[in-house]
């Protein structure tokens, strides 16, 4: 999986070693070989946005001076000169923000498969499909292909992003620790906005609810579908028993006994059974059920039944170790009773089709001149998680309501 980091737009190569002290005369003498020294400390973390104390004095060695930079404009890299101060603290930014983006802890990744695709709906093909009933191949007949299915999930997009303004004033004041905080903002808001929309599109809040409505996670053939369901062959005939397990609140190996069996009953596209392998298994449960869980798998004999080993204790077939165990406090945002059971990352994809993209203006902009700000830096990014499947994780509520309903 790509490792998250903001992208920014400004591409400079690396160069060894450089004194701080040698900023006033290689800024102006040197300007391209200033950006590189410095790039590669930045790099090494050498020089930090925190480390910066005199911000103030930083601006007034380099606004003036102009240095070559390589941007990526429209898929075209281009040369271009720009003010040494904004590419430089842009630098020190997008650093910070890498760095408090990866001190954040997310549990989205772990229940995606990631992909790439600039398009704004992507189709994948439904593989379970794709197969004939053919069940040997004569001599000299030909082997059959499998098809080209015309059954596609499809996966939209969402854009979003936020700015960051810096003003002429608290660079002039060294407001270094208030811009710290605020590029720190800056990435725990970003991180925050997708982790939700993960965990939203896992739970299909919307589409499953009693009114289905927008945005829908499961879209077979581009139509908005519930993706989970208590009604035989719901939401298709793969499901015979559906892919909810109703009043199955999680007390015991029972339940995950309960939720294993209905995945059990899962068929693919020639109407035989699927194997899930144990090893893809997780299990999603909110924080007010994390204990349980955790106690459920570190128990080596059922409760209350002397010298029975429990299937699900460290020595059952159905373990489920703790690093499959997934739980963030997100979830009780959702639901404090509603958990999930499967191979999350066969059915679900999260797909960029931009991610963090981080962009700077300085004061060679209007609105230096109208409002003197000095410093700009914005990131976007278009995410979007889409099921390509309904058959690799059953939902559990302790009701018979969906979260949304309950």
């Amino acid at each position: 999986m790509p490792p998250k980091r903001f992208i920014s737009d400004i591409r400079v190569s690396a160069a060894p070693g450089l004194s701080i002290r040698d900023i006033r005369d290689l800024a102006k003498h040197n300007p391209a070989l200033f950006m590189e020294r410095v790039q590669k400390l930045i790099g090494e973390k050498k020089l930090t946005l925190g480390q910066m104390r005199d911000m103030n004095g930083l601006f007034g060695v380099l606004h003036d001076v102009a240095v070559p930079v390589r941007m990526n404009i429209g898929g075209a890299v281009r040369t271009i000169s720009a003010s040494a101060f904004p590419i430089l603290t842009g630098s020190l930014v997008i650093a910070a923000m890498n760095d408090a983006y990866q001190g954040l802890e997310t549990i989205g990744e772990q229940l995606v498969t990631e992909l790439e695709d600039a398009k704004k709906v992507t189709s994948i093909s439904a593989i379970h499909s794709m197969d004939k009933d053919i069940s040997s191949v004569k001599e000299t007949d030909e082997f059959p292909e499998i098809s080209a299915t015309e059954e596609k999930a499809e996966i939209r997009h969402l854009r979003n992003g936020r700015m960051l303004t810096i003003s002429q004033e608290s660079i002039e004041e060294n407001e270094i620790p208030d811009i710290v905080n605020r590029v720190n903002a800056l990435a725990e808001i970003s991180s925050d906005w997708v982790e939700e929309q993960t965990i939203y599109r896992i739970y299909d809040y919307y589409g499953s609810a009693a009114a289905p409505a927008a945005p829908y996670v499961y879209r077979p053939d581009g139509t908005g579908t519930a993706l989970y369901s208590a009604t035989a062959n719901t939401p298709g005939k793969r499901a015979p028993l559906g892919n909810w397990v109703q009043n199955n609140a999680l007390a015991d190996e029972t339940n995950l006994e309960a939720a294993r069996i209905r995945l059990s009953n899962m068929l693919n596209g020639r109407g035989k059974r699927i194997s899930v392998p144990q090893s893809l298994v997780k299990v999603l449960v909110p924080n007010a059920l994390v204990g349980k869980m955790l106690k459920i798998s570190n128990s080596q004999y059922v409760p209350g039944v002397e010298n029975e080993v429990s299937n699900w204790g460290p020595q059952g077939k159905w373990w489920i170790p703790p690093e499959r165990i997934v739980s963030s406090p997100k979830l009780d945002d959702i639901s404090a009773t509603c958990w999930l059971f499967g191979a999350f990352q066969k059915q679900f994809v999260r797909k960029w089709k931009l991610r963090f993209e981080y962009v700077t203006l300085g004061m060679d902009t209007e609105s230096y001149l109208k409002r003197r700000i000095a410093f700009q830096a914005r990131i976007a990014w278009d995410v979007e998680i889409g099921a390509t499947d309904y058959v690799y994780v059953v939902i559990n509520t302790a009701a018979a309501a969906m979260p949304k309903d309950a």
